[in-house]
């Protein structure tokens, strides 16, 4: 019987350091957590990943000079891409704040058109012009919403009309504005909310 007390505190043993190694690992994992949570997930920053990448780069650069020659055009062709891949990408010009215009149905009742839109500008350049030029596109829009009839726009095939025009009189206007380069730069026009009442 004198054995069955030591045995006791030998598996309490194992069992705190169960416990305390549990506790450990989830401690770390907390903590690990609540600062991704507070970083907000975030990896390193560029800049940091950039040296790294520059000395594991040097670690393994090569003893042989031509081959570094080699590489540096292969570099700088591939900035070059990505440069020119930046100046061509599309955005979205938002037209705020959204039109809302009165018009007239068939009995001449006047009705209320508000339309929430969107260009698509094919370059940085367009961009800036469409927001320079936008009393006059605004201005253009509202002409053209409020000569529109209800019962034509309640089709499917009314509201497709009605974009397409609405995108050839942004075009005409920042052609006449801007330059013809600028009017062809407007890739589409979207309606984000159209509603009629």
């Amino acid at each position: 019987m004198a054995d069955a007390p030591v045995a006791a505190p030998s598996g309490s043993k194992k069992k705190m350091i169960v416990l305390l190694v549990v506790g450990v690992l989830s401690l770390v994992g907390i903590s690990v957590g609540v600062t991704m949570l507070l970083t907000g997930g975030k990896s390193e920053p560029a800049s940091t990943a950039k040296s790294k990448d520059a000395e594991a780069e040097d670690a393994e650069a090569p003893a042989d000079a031509d081959a570094e020659e080699e590489a540096a055009p292969e570099e700088a062709a591939a900035e070059g891409e990505a440069k020119e891949g930046e100046e061509k990408a599309s955005a979205y010009v938002s037209l705020d704040p959204p039109f809302i215009v009165n018009f007239l149905d068939e009995k001449k009742r006047t009705k209320f058109l508000k339309a929430e839109i969107s260009l698509m500008a094919k370059s940085p350049k367009v961009q800036a012009a469409i927001k320079e030029n936008l009393p006059a596109v605004r201005n253009a829009l509202v002409m053209l919403f409020s000569r529109q009839v209800f019962e034509q726009l309640m089709t499917p095939d009314g509201k497709e009309k009605l974009r397409t025009d609405a995108l050839a009189e942004v075009r005409a206007v920042m052609t006449k504005v801007a330059g013809a380069k600028v009017g062809k730069g407007i890739g589409d026009l979207f309606f984000s909310s159209l509603v009629m009442q």
